[in-house]
């Protein structure tokens, strides 16, 4: 699968079109810098059986912008059938499905709050793919939008929220990108007890009565209060829902690709929208025929006969906000069968308001929970296939939208796309702004505004995990230019995600620096920040994001880590000693429970890491390995060092101090790199490591600079 360029990959920041300048030749003797924006559409090509097309390429396409025919500039075909839930190679965020279920508390009664929370559960358990991705949000009139987990691959972290809707007591996200969660104390056990038993229901709401005590009270006094008020009233509550569905999908314009919303509801009267269902046949319509004539007009309630023109009007405004950011909204009917009165004492029981939300996104409204997986499937089947059609546009106007039409040139086609796409507009709220960087740890977008590097090492702890130091060396000039005034106020994160996508541990450090007193230090080095991990044995994906939100700047970086099984013999990635003063140092707060040892060090020699081995005459800096259930003077260690001219020489290593096996049969070495003949300039370094008796031997590639 071909991956898509940097550039491409910067759609993510601006909801589907990124900004860069370029010169544009208008004169002989004069130069005008525009901007140009490179704009990327995912399209879902299906025929009239629902089937994903496939095999198509870009002189199938036709596409205009507002009516300008654009060039397809930028292809790709990605075929969701055959990529791989591989960590290791992630898939294009256009690639991604992302799901949003959507837990429509103020049309909810507590009875079905476990029916809702079970399709919800099948769904995240069943029905997700390995690559795609869901966040959990909840919505209350009185509260308004909620999110309880940003779109992420965790698993763990969607059950969580679903299980608990978020109730502080039993739910736990200290993660600030909302990428994690657990459940805590009675949550826990609760839903192993739940799980253990089938999952069914166990009560009025799901068998928790503790853990659902808040929902169950606002939803109570949402439905008890509905039922005495007045239709004006509750028409109010109605469109204050429709203004708030419409935000949404404003604000899921930061994120790339096709959004999903499933809504779990009960759904609303959809007469406080659209008037009565049946018009012209009842007692009530002849009554208001004969005030009519009779000259009483002013007796009829209007909104109750025609519908509320204004709800409709924000309905029509809502589904259009919701295409434009290629957002489509589906329901489950969480009621389940319908009678013609309401227990919960509301007039109306119909699922219609269902229908008039998601009719206009192009949504199905799902009547039954047990037909979900069925129905989805042929849903998503029309979605194996994305085609990503990349043009460039001029951009002048932030925010400013544009209509977009693809047409298919394959007899029979149909062809799924978003309606248009905004201009990049700089001022994005904290939500939005939780969205993309979180989209850019999912995706592994490439950005280097803020230039940095991470080194992650692993180290055993008896009775723990091992504990893996992460340190990242952030650029200081980068730091720099990305200062308010004196200031630079930046945040970092640190993810650990396994082979399943997992986020098994993280660090987020805010961080303020005051030019006028490290200015200087930075513009000759930079920051050094060290945090530390705690992973069990297996393989990683250690990603960090640096962002500095003043300047729109971000810098990310991913290094793969196997944490290894220490009872084994064991010798870890070598790591480079940095001559001191050359950072400024920040250590991350150590976590509650946490007590790790500084391990970097070969006898009672502490050193800081460096990316890079420097090594000069002056002063020769080392390399230090660590080594568990092996003598190192059984060890033959060896290496070529590679010029950039791609010549190759043996390497003269020479064994500073060297430590024997403790009582954990751990020890350690410093070499030392003789220079002798060695042209300044950069080197790679090839270093293999094996017994002298042979039986195993494990090769590493260290970046080397001879001053």
């Amino acid at each position: 699968m071909k991956k898509p360029t940097a550039l491409a990959l910067c759609l993510l920041l601006a909801g589907g079109a990124t900004t860069t300048p370029l010169v544009a030749q208008s004169a002989p003797r004069s130069t005008a810098t525009i901007q140009v924006t490179l704009v990327e559409v995912p399209v879902n090509v299906y025929d009239r059986s629902g089937n994903s097309i496939r095999g198509l390429t870009a002189a199938d396409f036709e596409l205009t912008d507002d009516g300008k025919k654009r060039e397809i500039t930028n292809f790709e075909a990605i075929d969701l059938a055959k990529v791989a839930a591989d960590p290791t190679t992630p898939a294009p965020a256009a690639a991604r499905r992302n799901f949003m279920l959507l837990f429509d508390l103020t049309n909810s009664t507590p009875t079905n709050l476990g029916r809702s929370r079970e399709a919800a559960l099948d769904f995240v358990k069943k029905e997700l793919a390995p690559g795609d991705v869901a966040a959990v949000a909840t919505y209350t009139v009185e509260k308004g939008f909620r999110l309880l987990t940003n779109f992420t691959t965790d698993r763990d972290a969607l059950v969580a929220a679903v299980t608990t809707l978020g109730n502080p007591q039993f739910f736990k996200s200290t993660d600030p990108l909302m990428l994690a969660a657990t459940m805590t104390g009675n949550g826990m056990q609760q839903a192993l007890m739940d799980s253990s038993r089938g999952g069914e229901d166990k009560g009025p709401v799901g068998g928790s009565a503790s853990r659902d005590l808040e929902f169950v009270e606002a939803v109570t006094a949402g439905n008890e209060a509905s039922a005495r008020a007045d239709d004006d009233f509750r028409r109010g509550r109605v469109n204050q829902q429709i203004k708030a569905f419409a935000n949404i999908g404003r604000i899921l314009d930061s994120v790339s690709g096709r959004k999903q919303i499933i809504l779990l509801s009960e759904g609303f009267d959809a007469r406080l929208v659209q008037g009565r269902e049946a018009a012209g046949s009842s007692q009530q319509s002849m009554e208001e025929a004969d005030k009519i004539l009779s000259g009483a007009s002013y007796e009829v309630q209007n909104d109750e006969r025609f519908g509320n023109t204004a709800a409709a009007n924000m309905i029509t405004t809502m589904g259009e906000l919701l295409k434009r950011s290629d957002v489509v909204m589906h329901a489950i009917d969480i009621k389940g069968l319908r009678s013609a009165s309401d227990p919960a004492g509301r007039k109306g029981s119909s699922n219609e308001g269902l229908y008039v939300l998601t009719r206009p996104t192009g949504g199905e409204v799902f009547k039954n929970a047990n037909d979900l997986s069925t129905s989805f499937q042929a849903l998503l089947k029309q979605q194996e296939v994305v085609y990503v059609l990349g043009f460039q546009a001029p951009s002048n106007t932030p925010g400013k939208f544009h209509n977009l039409k693809v047409k298919v040139k394959t007899p029979g086609a149909k062809a799924s796309y978003r309606s248009g796409y905004y201009e990049a507009n700089p001022n994005v709220s904290p939500l939005e702004a939780t969205f993309t960087a979180g989209e850019i740890l999912l995706n592994d977008v490439a950005f280097d505004a803020v230039k940095t590097s991470v080194m992650a090492s692993a180290f055993p702890v008896k009775g723990q995990n091992p504990q893996v130091p992460v340190i990242v060396e952030i650029d200081g000039k980068s730091l720099v230019a990305g200062a308010k005034g004196q200031a630079v106020n930046a945040d970092l994160f640190v993810y650990a995600f396994d082979r399943e996508n997992k986020i098994r541990d993280f660090l987020f450090q805010r961080f303020g620096l005051d030019l006028t007193k490290v200015g200087e230090a930075l513009q000759k080095g930079g920051l050094k920040f060290y945090g530390t991990l705690s992973l069990p044995p297996g393989d990683y994906a250690i990603k960090t994001l640096v962002r500095i939100p003043d300047a729109s700047m971000d810098g990310f970086k991913r290094a793969n880590i196997t944490v290894p099984d220490f009872s084994q013999p064991t010798v870890l990635q070598p790591v480079a000693t940095e001559a001191p003063g050359a950072w400024l140092m920040m250590r991350g707060a150590p976590r509650p429970g946490q007590n790790f040892t500084y391990p970097y060090a070969v006898a009672t020699d502490t050193f800081v890491p460096a990316g890079t081995w420097m090594v000069t005459q002056a002063a020769p800096q080392r390399l230090a390995l660590f080594t568990y259930n092996v003598d190192p003077k059984d060890l033959a260690i060896t290496g070529k060092l590679k010029g950039a001219d791609g010549n190759t020489r043996d390497a003269s290593l020479a064994f500073a101090k060297m430590t024997v096996p403790d009582a954990a049969k751990a020890a350690q070495l410093f070499l030392e790199l003789k220079t002798a003949g060695i042209a300044p300039g950069r080197y790679t370094l090839d270093l293999a490591v094996q017994p002298k008796a042979g039986g195993w031997s494990k090769t590493f590639t260290i970046p080397v600079y001879v001053q």
